[in-house]
């Protein structure tokens, strides 16, 4: 189990550096007057094209809505969006999310350590 879940990070982490090294060519604008969500892509990304330029209504939607819809602008032309562009609360999300994992695969363990027969392992020694 450890061994998977090291390997899946460990090829998480590599992929992140994969996409980092590939060189981008863009030109990012947000612009959010509370009353509309103003986002600009504009450039070359793995020798593709990039132009996407859209105004959104946000008057009614709250800060964490603003922030989903820029996300999936971003991902709708296959783009992360720039890191000041997303919020600390993703990051908490995440960060919450990562810790949660941990904790449910430490408990699993304990609990399956915690039922198994001490004299079966003792007899396998």
């Amino acid at each position: 189990m450890k061994r998977l879940l090291i390997s899946l990070l460990l090829s998480m982490s590599l992929n992140g550096f994969a996409q980092q090294l590939v060189p981008a060519n863009l030109r990012t604008r947000i612009s959010d007057d509370e009353r509309t969500l103003s986002i600009q892509i504009d450039g070359n990304q793995n020798g593709r094209r990039i132009q996407f330029d859209q105004t959104f209504a946000v008057a009614d939607m709250n800060r964490l809505r603003k922030e989903v819809l820029t996300y999936r602008a971003f991902n709708s032309v296959g783009v992360l969006p720039p890191l000041n562009a997303i919020p600390w609360l993703i990051f908490t999300g995440l960060g919450l999310l990562a810790a949660l994992a941990a904790m449910l695969i430490v408990s699993i363990q304990r609990i399956k350590t915690a039922l198994t027969n001490p004299m079966k392992s003792l007899r396998s020694e």
